[in-house]
């Protein structure tokens, strides 16, 4: 019964695949997630399984959400340390942007601050640590003069 009412929806989670991207997930991850997605709908709606444009409808919604909160836990910066298993670059060279890897940008990004900031006397550290907090202070202006030029590889607009 759930693999036919599947077959109505299916479309929907093809579209959903598409659309977003998760990391490492196959044709068969996103067929099972569906599933799993039209069972809990199926199981707290009644009267779904006889109102198939209803079904649609929900179903929809559901699946986008789900998928969304996958991709908000992906993307979360807690889970960027334990990520998924190392993979061949020349496998994933097509999912490359041109800017390269974000992550690699990150850590190096956060490696230039740490060193930046030791290289500084007390006084200034604390005044780098009252721009990363967005404070206002006497000297701000200054403190970012020297992150635009300590940061330029980075083409950030710093503020």
């Amino acid at each position: 019964m759930i693999k036919e009412l599947y077959e109505e929806v299916q479309g929907i989670v093809y579209k959903c695949r598409n659309e977003y991207y998760l990391h490492l997930w196959e044709l068969s991850d996103w067929d099972q997630e569906g599933m799993i997605c039209l069972h809990e709908l199926v199981s707290k709606e009644e009267g779904l399984v006889e109102d198939i444009p209803r079904l649609r409808k929900y179903f929809k919604t559901k699946f986008r959400n789900r998928i969304l909160d996958y991709i908000r836990k992906q993307e979360s910066q807690k889970r960027r340390y334990d990520k998924e298993p190392y993979e061949e670059v020349g496998e994933i060279s097509h999912r490359i942007s041109e800017g390269g890897f974000w992550l690699d940008d990150y850590y190096l990004f956060h490696e230039t601050l740490q060193r930046y900031s030791k290289e500084q006397s007390k006084e200034k550290q604390e005044e780098l640590e009252r721009v990363l907090r967005n404070e206002r202070f006497r000297g701000r202006q200054r403190v970012l003069r020297d992150l635009r030029i300590v940061f330029k590889e980075f083409a950030i607009g710093i503020k």
